[in-house]
């Protein structure tokens, strides 16, 4: 077994597969993993991997051990990946909060959203907060000077700004398409599940606060969208094919696989992730070591971030504010289903089109 595709196989097992891990752990080079890892922002999450190894499969790391030294270096980075998801879980509760109390609706897309479908929220590598305003563009932009300092990169789809150290995106819109017509239509259903997607409130871990997320079935066609824009654009990291995995999974154990089509329509409008304000069943606690202060290094894009204005090259060293230093490079609303939406078949279901997408 090459290197790579024991890596693969490594992801998969970190994500929960079953399958036997024995041949491996053999064949895996675990520096090279980490190096993997590292440039691919997937540190906290094969940690994770590597932590159920060593429970379900001791005998076989004896016969291919970790080194001491690049697991204590590994744990390091996992424990600032971990602070620094609660430093941007608590500022993405004050922005949610603060734009909702001036009467700006809104959601917050990807980012944070993302973590809770993860095993442990804490071990996705944070990324800048990215908040889609359902408001015009005049509106928006007068309000954020007002309340933010502004750089001077202000785009077709966002404005760029920041919050307590924390890079801010504040978005017209979620993302565009590069075909007009194909926009024009992508645009005109944002708009139409907009109110929707502001009313899905979920509560962050550990109570650092709520803020709206996108519906699963809002984010199975807006993220494959974001993809599909960076893979022409820039490039396609696997921490957002492993996002788009979960998105994906997420909505198929909601929509189709408990799911009897041939009895009764199945309400499609709004699935969101498990951690829901009205469910949430996991919360885990962050270590006392992880619960001090935490500086935000230095503004950079989110990993190969793509740009409206045109693709910027990707640098080794801009893989977002949160990796510099980690990775080695009142107003409630609860949520709701649209009256009347539904689906009655699986091509249905597939694009969303009895709930209001198409």
């Amino acid at each position: 077994m090459n290197d790579i595709t024991a890596i693969f196989a490594f992801l998969k097992y970190c994500l929960g597969s079953k399958e036997d891990m024995s041949m491996v752990i053999a064949g895996m080079d675990w520096q090279e993993l980490y190096s993997f890892a590292s440039k691919q922002a997937l540190l906290g999450l094969c940690l994770e991997g590597i932590e159920r190894l060593g429970k379900e499969y001791p005998e076989e790391l004896k016969q291919n051990p970790i080194g001491r030294e690049l697991v204590m270096n590994w744990m390091g980075k996992a424990q600032q990946i971990r602070r620094q998801n609660m430093k941007v879980n608590a500022v993405a509760g004050k922005l949610f909060s603060m734009l909702r109390e001036d009467g700006m609706r809104c959601c917050v897309l990807k980012g944070q959203g993302n973590a809770l479908m993860y095993p442990n929220p804490y071990s996705r590598t944070p990324g800048d907060i990215d908040v889609w305003v359902n408001a015009s563009r005049e509106r928006i932009m007068e309000y954020a000077q007002k309340k933010f300092e502004l750089e001077d990169d202000i785009r077709l789809q966002h404005l760029e700004t920041s919050l307590d150290g924390v890079p801010v995106e504040l978005h017209f819109f979620p993302c565009s398409m590069n075909n007009p017509l194909y926009n024009a239509r992508l645009q005109k259903c944002f708009k139409r599940n907009a109110d929707l997607q502001c009313s899905n409130v979920v509560g962050l871990p550990n109570g650092a606060g709520d803020i709206a997320i996108p519906t699963t079935a809002f984010n199975v066609v807006y993220q494959l969208t974001h993809l599909y824009h960076h893979f022409f654009d820039e490039g396609i990291g696997m921490r957002q094919i492993i996002d788009y995995f979960l998105v994906v999974n997420n909505f198929s154990k909601n929509v189709f696989l408990d799911t009897d089509f041939s009895n009764q329509p199945v309400n499609f409008s709004n699935h969101p992730v498990p951690l829901s304000k009205e469910g949430s069943t996991f919360s885990p606690s962050p270590s006392s070591s992880g619960s001090g202060d935490v500086t935000a290094p230095s503004r950079c894009s989110e990993p190969l971030r793509s740009k409206d204005g045109g693709a910027s090259k990707p640098s080794p060293d801009c893989a977002g504010w949160d990796r510099r230093g980690v990775s080695g490079d009142t107003s409630s609303a609860s949520c709701s289903s649209a009256s009347g939406s539904s689906i009655t078949s699986v091509r249905s279901a597939a694009v969303g089109r009895d709930s209001g997408w198409w």
